[in-house]
């Protein structure tokens, strides 16, 4: 019950996450080491929500807004980066616009997972030569990550080749 509970609140703290991040729209680059840092923030919840959920063996009241979430750090991020001018407005909207038909087309969590890689790593690259202690502080979380779970990180890519209808099915 207990953590179920803790993996419940790391969700609802990662839609405040979303909301934190979508208050930096329009704020210029000088925020994006604020921005990716808060990225950070709301992966590790998602890590600790997973993890937590899964320890718990009962699903959790919250455990559909999972992927959403996921996916609105990445779109909130991508947000920031149209409004602050890193990513010029017309294929910013012009990659949200088209994004958002072809899921309501072709609804598939593989096909959101794949068309959301810009949205996702963007912030980051960004910051790589804009915040360079917020893009190493990613990396080393990155690399943390992948050595405390990377059995999860490896679960997912599997997850979305399998959706994607290029790995095998159990």
């Amino acid at each position: 019950m207990v953590l179920r509970v803790l993996a419940d609140l790391c969700t609802l703290a990662r839609g405040g996450v979303v909301l934190l991040i979508l208050g930096q729209v329009g704020q210029g680059p000088e925020v994006l080491s604020q921005v990716v840092r808060l990225l950070l923030l709301g992966w590790t919840l998602d890590v600790l929500d997973g993890l937590w959920g899964r320890a718990s063996r009962k699903p959790s009241p919250l455990a559909f807004w999972d992927y959403p979430l996921d996916a609105g750090l990445a779109w909130a991020g991508w947000a920031y980066l149209v409004g602050a001018g890193l990513v010029p407005p017309g294929p910013g909207w012009a990659w949200m616009v088209a994004t958002l038909v072809l899921l309501l087309r072709y609804p598939n969590k593989s096909l959101s997972m794949l068309l959301q890689v810009p949205a996702t790593f963007a912030p980051f690259l960004f910051a790589r030569t804009l915040a360079p202690e917020a893009f190493r502080e990613a990396w080393i979380w990155a690399l943390a990550m992948l050595l405390l779970d990377g059995r999860r990180f490896l679960g997912v890519i599997r997850e979305f080749l399998e959706g994607a209808g290029l790995g095998r099915r159990a």
